[in-house]
């Protein structure tokens, strides 16, 4: 259950990240182009890692929510917070929704 527990708290913080990667991409639509459309512009370290934890997190939080449901059924969620679950289903509802319709 420490393990469930650690991957939740992980959940979270990829959805968090998933944040951070919506408003960096905002940002960067909003800023002008200059130079030729070819040229790769290399990010620092944390950005880069926000963006991976954020493109990749709508597969870790699915994967939690099917085992959030699969506990639920047999009833071992209690020694968790409820809101953790509730928060990270909220943010799979918006992951899809960004990835798939928007």
């Amino acid at each position: 259950m420490r393990l469930f527990n650690f991957l939740s708290k992980f959940t979270f913080i990829c959805n968090i990240a998933f944040l951070l990667f919506v408003f960096f991409r905002w940002m960067e639509m909003k800023k002008p182009v200059n130079g030729a459309a070819d040229r790769v512009i290399a990010v620092p370290f944390f950005k880069d890692l926000v963006i991976t934890l954020g493109v990749c997190g709508i597969v870790i939080n699915l994967l939690m929510n099917i085992f959030y449901f699969l506990f639920l059924i047999r009833g071992k969620i209690k020694n968790m917070p409820l809101w953790l679950p509730v928060v990270n289903f909220i943010f799979l509802i918006l992951q899809v929704f960004y990835f798939f319709f928007y």
